[in-house]
């Protein structure tokens, strides 16, 4: 079941910051969680689909990641959001379910890329800038893997997390 789960985790990874799969792979993931164990009511409605109802699988795979209590959920403010983003994607790689290179990567790249510097981010642009400065890979693979899961945590200590949403009248 853990693997299912697992499997519906990695999608969002890249779900949260807009990079979607095809509805067939979503409807595939969840008939696998289906058949796992993994029991949430939209989960279910995702794995039942047919190609004729392929335009309801976002908003069901949105449902899915609440259920199972991985979903995302941004200020609406995009600045706030990015750095909301980031902040999840640390806390996946602090909780072992995003691998902390892949991770990186992604805050690298989608947050702090756009962003640029900013006290919440200093921890992994300076690391990012001292690998490169320092010719690429010294450590060992096992060091580095320790390195990026504690800039990880410190991100999560550095960047709040997202308030509740405003609502509007």
């Amino acid at each position: 079941m853990a693997g299912a789960v697992q499997e519906l985790r990695e999608i969002a990874h890249s779900w949260v910051d807009g990079q979607h799969v095809e509805p067939d792979l979503l409807t595939e993931a969840a008939l696998r969680a289906v058949c796992a164990g993994v029991d949430t009511p939209s989960l279910l409605h995702l794995a039942a689909l047919n190609r004729c109802e392929h335009d309801l699988a976002p908003e069901l795979f949105g449902r899915v990641m609440d259920e199972l209590g991985f979903g995302f959920h941004p200020p609406q403010d995009y600045w706030e959001g990015r750095l909301a983003l980031a902040r999840w994607w640390a806390c996946e790689i602090v909780g072992g379910w995003l691998d902390p290179a892949e991770g990186t990567a992604l805050i690298f790249y989608d947050v702090a890329e756009a962003y640029g510097r900013c006290e919440e981010l200093n921890p992994l642009i300076d690391a990012i800038a001292a690998y490169w400065e320092n010719g690429g890979p010294q450590r060992s693979p096992e060091d580095t893997t320790a390195q990026l899961d504690q800039i990880a945590r410190q991100l999560v200590a550095r960047i709040p997390p997202p308030g509740p949403p405003l609502l509007t009248a």
